[in-house]
This record gives C-alpha cells, sequence and structure tokens, in this order.
C-alpha cells in the first residue's frame, strides 16, 4: 500500500487518500460513543464518592454496574446527534468535528453534574433549571469567571482528544475495509450493543425494580444518587410509603382553595409596627457576642426561641412557611395561582403600610409573583441602579448597606401615624458570602464551586471546610453590622407604638459536616435549624426550649394583633410561638421531598413518589436501620402531615 499523502488541514493523524467508505465512518462514531460512555462513567464515579465504607461487596458490584447503565441511558442523547451527523450531507471531516463536539458537551455536562451533586445533592434537573433560567436567580449562583474558563478549557480537550480518536479510528477502519477485513468483533455495533450494553441495562433496571419491591434500601441508597432512567413499578412498589401517605403529597390536577378563613385584625387594636429582618442562610449557632455582637445585644431584650426550625433548607420555603403558615408541598400551586399570603391581605385591610427591602432578587425565588404579588411594584425594593439604569454592583455585602440606606430613608420620609408591616432580606451570608473582609481568618477570597465538589475527604477538605466557615463567618458579621444600622434606625423612629421585631434566618448552612455544602440538600439541624428572636409589646423576655417553627409565625404575628386563635386552623398549619407544646412533627421543605423530623428520626417523603421512594434518617443524615420499625412507629404522624399537605387543595375544574 503505497504511503498516505498529507491532507491540506493540519491532522494529528493522516486521514485516508479518498472519501472514506461509509461503513468505517459508522464504525469510527460507534468507537467514539463507546470512548464517551468509558470516560462518562470515570467522570461519573465522581457521584459515588461518599459511599458508606461498610457497604456489602455485592452492592458495590451492582453500584458500578448501575453507574455505567446510568451512563449509558444518558449517552443515548448525543449517540442521537451522532446518528444525525453521519445522516447529514456534509464533508466526512465535519462529521468528526461535529460527533467530538457533541462528545465534549456530554462530558462537561457530566463533570457540572458531579460537582452540582456533591455540592446540593441534586442533578441538572428542573431546580437547577429554575435556578439559571429564572430572572434575578444571579443573586442565588455567582459563580465568577475561574469556572467559566475551567469548563472551556475542559470542553475544549474533551472535543480535541475525541478528534485525534476518530481520526485515528476512522484511518483504521478504512483500511480494514479496503483489504476486505471487518472489524473486530468487539467493536461492531451490532455485536457490542446486543452481548453486552443492552443486557447490561435491563439487568440494573432488573435488580433495582426487585430492591425496590422488595424494600431493600441499602441497593437504593447506594444508586439513588446516580442520575438517568430509574424503572418504577408504582408507588406500590413501596409498601410502608403506600400504607403511610395513600395519595401524592403534591397530586397533579389540584389546585389551592387557601385560606379557608379570612382572619381578620379587630379595628380597635393597637396597631404596633412590624419588621421582619432576615439573615440568608443564618444558621443556629452564627449568633453569639463575638460574631453577631449587634443581633446578640438584641436578644438580651428579647425573647430567643433556642429550638427553632426553618420550614425548609431552601430560601423559597424558609419563607412560604414564615409568610404562609403552609408546608413546602404547596409552593407550585401558590405560584401557579399567584396566592398572596393572608399575613399580608390582612394586614392590608388593617390599614397597615407594607414594604419589602431585599438584598437579593424577589424575582428569585419568585415571591413577586407569591409573597408580594398584591403589592405594587414601588413597594418592592430589590434593585439598586446606577443614573444609566444599570446594577450598582452584584456583591451582597454592598447591597446589603443599600437596603440599610434605603431603609433608614423611607423611615425619615414616611407617615409615622400609619402603621407598617416592613420585611427585610439581607444576603451577605448566602454564598459565595461576600463580604468586606473580617476578624475569622484564614479566609478566602473568592468561593470556588469546582474546589468544593471535588476535593476528597480528609486533612485537604478539612482546611478548606475552615476557610468557607471563616468566610460565611465573616459574612454573617457583615449582615450583624447592617442589622444594627436597621434596629437603631428603628429605636430612633417615632411609631405609634413599640414595634414588633423577628430577626432570623431562612434556612442554614452547612460546611460538610454531614458530606455536603451549603443548603438545599438535606434536613439536619446544620440546613434547618435557625435563629429566632422576637420583640415587642406582650413579648416576654428571656428563653423558649420548646419546639417552634417557621410555619408558627404568620398565625402568631396576627394573634399578636388580636386575630381569634380559634381561626387558626382555617388559615395555618402552625402552632403558636407563645404556647408550643412540648413536643411534636416539624415539617420542612425541599425541592422534591418533605423533611419530617420526629423522634424517630428525620424522614424523607417524596412529593413525586415515583421518582423517589421514603427514607428515614438519623441526625448525621445516615441511614437509620430497620426502615419499616421506624415508618410505623410514626405512622400516625406522618399520616397527619399528609393529610396537611392536601388540606388547602381541591381538584381542578376542568
Amino acid at each position: 500500500m503505497s504511503p498516505m499523502p498529507r491532507l491540506p488541514f493540519s491532522s494529528p493523524v493522516a486521514p485516508p487518500k479518498s472519501v472514506p467508505p461509509r461503513p468505517a465512518l459508522v464504525y469510527a462514531s460507534f468507537q467514539l460513543w463507546l470512548l464517551m460512555v468509558v470516560g462518562g462513567a470515570l467522570v461519573g464515579s465522581l457521584w459515588l464518592v461518599r459511599e458508606p465504607a461498610d457497604l456489602a461487596p455485592w452492592i458495590r458490584i451492582y453500584t458500578a454496574f448501575s453507574l455505567i447503565s446510568s451512563v449509558l441511558i444518558l449517552g443515548l442523547v448525543p449517540g442521537s446527534l451522532f446518528a444525525i451527523a453521519l445522516r447529514l450531507r456534509i464533508p466526512w471531516r465535519w462529521i468528526g468535528t461535529m460527533q467530538a463536539m457533541a462528545g465534549g458537551g456530554f462530558l462537561i455536562l457530566l463533570y457540572t453534574d458531579t460537582v452540582v451533586f456533591r455540592i446540593m445533592r441534586y442533578h441538572l434537573n428542573e431546580t437547577f433549571v429554575n435556578l439559571v433560567m429564572t430572572e434575578g436567580s444571579g443573586d442565588a449562583l455567582v459563580l465568577g469567571p475561574y469556572i467559566w474558563v475551567t469548563a472551556a478549557l475542559v470542553f475544549l480537550t474533551a472535543t480535541f482528544m475525541q478528534l485525534l480518536f476518530w481520526n485515528w479510528r476512522v484511518k483504521s477502519e478504512s483500511e480494514r475495509i479496503l483489504v476486505g477485513r471487518r472489524p473486530r468483533l468487539l467493536l461492531r455495533p451490532a455485536f457490542v450493543s446486543l452481548v453486552f450494553l443492552m443486557p447490561l441495562v435491563v439487568l440494573e433496571k432488573a435488580v433495582w425494580g426487585a430492591a425496590e419491591w422488595t424494600g431493600e434500601v441499602d441497593v437504593l441508597a447506594a444508586t439513588s444518587g446516580l442520575p438517568g432512567l430509574k424503572i418504577r413499578p408504582s408507588q406500590i412498589a413501596d409498601p410502608v410509603g403506600a400504607g403511610l401517605l395513600g395519595e401524592h403529597l403534591r397530586p397533579a390536577n389540584s389546585e389551592i382553595e387557601w385560606p379557608q378563613i379570612q382572619p381578620v385584625i379587630p379595628p380597635d387594636q393597637e396597631s404596633p409596627d412590624v419588621l421582619i429582618c432576615v439573615l440568608d442562610s443564618w444558621r443556629q449557632d452564627a449568633l453569639g457576642p463575638e460574631l453577631t455582637p449587634n443581633l446578640h445585644a438584641f436578644a438580651k431584650n428579647a425573647r430567643s426561641f433556642e429550638n427553632h426550625l426553618s420550614s425548609g433548607n431552601a430560601t423559597r420555603f424558609g419563607l412560604l412557611g414564615m409568610l404562609y403558615g403552609l408546608h413546602g408541598s404547596y409552593w407550585e400551586y401558590i405560584l401557579e395561582q399567584g396566592v398572596p399570603p393572608v399575613l399580608v391581605t390582612a394586614l392590608v385591610a388593617a390599614g397597615y403600610e407594607v414594604r419589602v427591602f431585599s438584598a437579593a432578587s424577589m424575582s428569585f425565588p419568585e415571591f413577586k409573583l407569591t409573597a408580594w404579588s398584591s403589592l405594587d411594584p414601588g413597594q418592592v425594593t430589590d434593585r439598586f441602579l446606577d443614573a444609566e439604569g444599570r446594577p450598582r454592583t452584584r456583591r451582597s455585602d454592598v447591597k446589603d448597606v443599600l437596603v440599610a440606606e434605603a431603609f433608614e430613608q423611607w423611615l425619615a420620609e414616611r407617615d409615622s401615624e400609619q402603621p407598617f408591616f416592613c420585611f427585610v432580606l439581607l444576603d451577605s451570608p448566602h454564598q459565595p458570602y461576600f463580604n468586606p473582609g473580617g476578624p475569622y481568618q484564614p479566609a478566602l477570597e473568592n468561593l470556588n464551586y469546582i474546589d468544593l465538589g471535588t476535593t476528597p475527604p480528609g486533612p485537604e477538605q478539612e482546611q478548606l471546610s475552615e476557610e468557607v466557615h471563616n468566610t460565611y463567618r465573616n459574612a454573617v458579621h457583615h449582615s450583624d453590622a447592617v442589622a444594627g444600622r436597621l434596629l437603631a434606625a428603628l429605636d430612633e423612629y417615632e411609631g405609634e407604638a413599640e414595634p414588633l421585631v423577628i430577626v432570623t434566618g431562612d434556612h442554614g448552612e452547612e460546611f460538610g459536616e454531614h458530606g455536603y455544602w451549603g443548603h438545599t440538600s438535606n434536613f439536619t439541624t446544620a440546613q434547618v435549624a435557625v435563629p429566632f428572636l422576637m420583640s415587642g409589646p406582650g413579648i416576654e423576655v428571656g428563653s423558649e426550649s420548646r419546639p417552634t417553627s417557621h410555619l408558627d409565625v404568620s398565625n402568631s404575628l396576627l394573634e399578636c394583633l388580636g386575630v381569634n386563635p380559634e381561626h387558626r386552623a382555617g388559615y395555618s398549619l402552625g402552632q403558636s410561638l407563645f404556647d408550643p407544646p412540648k413536643q411534636r412533627v416539624r415539617v420542612m421543605g425541599a425541592w422534591a421531598h418533605l423533611g419530617v423530623w420526629t423522634t424517630s428520626g428525620i424522614f424523607s417523603l417524596p412529593l413525586i413518589p415515583e421518582r423517589d421512594f421514603l427514607t428515614v434518617y438519623d441526625s448525621d443524615w445516615q441511614p437509620a436501620p430497620d426502615r419499616e420499625a421506624h415508618f410505623e412507629e410514626q405512622r400516625e404522624a406522618l399520616g397527619i402531615v399528609a393529610q396537611e399537605c392536601r388540606r388547602f387543595l381541591r381538584a381542578r375544574e376542568d
């Protein structure tokens, strides 16, 4: 065979002299796809980095097969692009380029998913799409140029390496065809697909289905973090869940019917001003004389609720419970129908002026469409623009200060004879923890999400955790100074009566204590326990150790203003902050689950049972043994939670 002449374009491997035969392109494309799947499985192994050390050997083997199966199924998407490229009437060189780019895009998406999953414990699903697509989400997700540069370099490298491989395989397969030889058996598409790939997927799904049917929680838990299709026979496949919950916690074809009773503030009641100040991501142990001197001083003359939980592990669910008194399962209905909280409507009906000042966008989460949907745009201040209409800054610490300035100016200009309800959100303690510097060192100048998602357990991760936690503490310290300004301005304000003031967090924040970073990923103390301070007329100074919740806030405020407590069940799922029960079940919302705190453990109830199964964890977020026994012990309590999720729903009238 004569030597192959070099083509005019630069190529690391010289392709055949003439146009390659179509079978060579097909074989090379399939082999490139297999290479992409192998690379995807290696990248996807990062999903399994925190498997339990005592996992049974056969489960580890099954987990490896499940990983490959998941990547194979996900790989069908770029595989279809490969097939489309083969059918296009374009130069054969471009076929390889398009396929290499599709493979590179697939691998970078997989890698991004592993980083997101290791931080948040969810994949690039509808939650992530909501995060990146909703207006105002940039306040919640500040990635920085390092992330984008790294992603671009990884994509270009993966694409180039796959293009090298494709050119090599096209040349090799063309030479085989020219001499009348078929490709090796283990590289033929039909043989590999029928003998290896399809049986592997079928076997993996069969084992998963059997494990779900029989309740083999170890198998389900070991592989539940893998993305891709999971065959779920039905909710009946989980007899424990079917017996406890019955219908879905968030049933389709339903709409919210709320409130059943509209609370009314009596006109002859005193009308104190009301201020709710929320520090984003303010976890329970981030309150003290050194870290938060201003709020620590405020706590001395307030009632401090020491056993208080947020109603969610994310802002939308924490504030949903606080403002509506409803579980997180109601969020989608409220958003779809634009239902405002009765707390706001009752205050407006009683003659209150309502104002909102926020350092984070009220478009994400979608509070302008929910909590503040009944307000005029001028009543919500969440954007700070320069003379040319551009945002003055993206830094949350600077916007916190701008919030304080706007609040002070508003107080100075308003009519003090009209009572007000003011909601303030300070955002510095939210990732990436912007702050002007502080006393807690060593700290980071910029939070690197890739480091959070890829640093393995060990001394290096412990050092990173300390630096991230100190950065967070400096942000909290800064927000404390801003909150001090708000409280000082309120002290100087000459209102008609002593104001009602609440200072709290919307949810907590984790720094690797249970293998997670940030929030939205579990229902441990780190992510859902928050400080809760309250002062005002009739509020006893001191400490409350009985269990309370953000669900109790709206009805307790209304009852402070004279609303009849006997009407509470008609608009709230909460209890009284001033007479809480000694023991109770507390519920927290999340994107796809409800967390339920009980004496038996922390239960995670799926809002869509077809996508997940019921689980129970201990306080360290480790699966509790004897799942059925725990659920049986809390059967009545969990059944009540399920009923509460449907109390204010009705079938949609089509």
